[in-house]
């Protein structure tokens, strides 16, 4: 049976994940000390301070306590997934995937695993991609999605999209304002702006993402 994942041991992986220092995290409202000890399991936070932790990492409370998270944040996490591998982040993209990719919920399980697959042939570890697309495509036949088989196919065959050009200040707009909004616990909003941002990748020419 797999070890769950403490609260400070949570705390300290989206924290990583975000890029953000103990300091940036505490800010002026408890001490980097506090909190390091909250992620090595020695201190406890009240449900105030939790609530601000988790404003702080673009997060839900729900998430940091059970690691559990509600719909629009697994779809926050596929969205932003999705833009790192157009941009050629494949390493961020596994990374930022990860709340969603053990989801049950159907399309957005399988949707994440297709993303996570590509993101696996981008890093060269070709053989874990096909152990991924190997079960989903298993899923996607049962569900008789004759789309979503026809894009797990052109994943196998290494296939990208890319056409069309001019976009890529749009792209950044969207981005800053998607990161600013999940900086801010806006879920909602920054789901939009990585939305936005990668149905215009998609559309962008390989060679001019950046």
């Amino acid at each position: 049976m797999p070890r769950v994942e403490t609260l400070g041991e949570r705390i300290r992986r989206v924290r990583q994940e975000r890029g953000m220092s103990l300091a940036k995290v505490s800010g002026g409202d408890f001490s980097r000390a506090f909190l390091n000890q909250v992620e090595l399991g020695r201190s406890q936070p009240s449900t105030r301070v939790l609530r601000v932790i988790a404003g702080r990492l673009g997060t839900v409370v729900d998430y940091l306590l059970e690691g559990r998270l509600p719909g629009v944040e697994r779809e926050l996490a596929l969205e932003k997934g999705r833009v790192l591998l157009a941009r050629g982040d494949g390493r961020r993209a596994l990374a930022a995937l990860r709340p969603a990719i053990d989801s049950s919920e159907w399309p957005l399980g399988t949707d994440a695993r297709l993303c996570q697959a590509q993101a696996l042939f981008s890093l060269e570890r070709d053989q874990e991609a096909r152990e991924v697309l190997a079960v989903e495509k298993e899923l996607i036949t049962a569900h008789r999605d004759r789309q979503r088989l026809r894009r797990l196919r052109s994943i196998e065959r290494g296939e990208r999209i890319g056409a069309g050009s001019g976009i890529q200040d749009a792209i950044n707009v969207h981005l800053r304002l998607g990161d600013r909004a999940q900086r801010a616990a806006n879920s909602h909003d920054a789901l939009e702006h990585y939305r936005a941002a990668r149905v215009l990748l998609e559309v962008l020419p390989v060679t001019d993402r950046r």
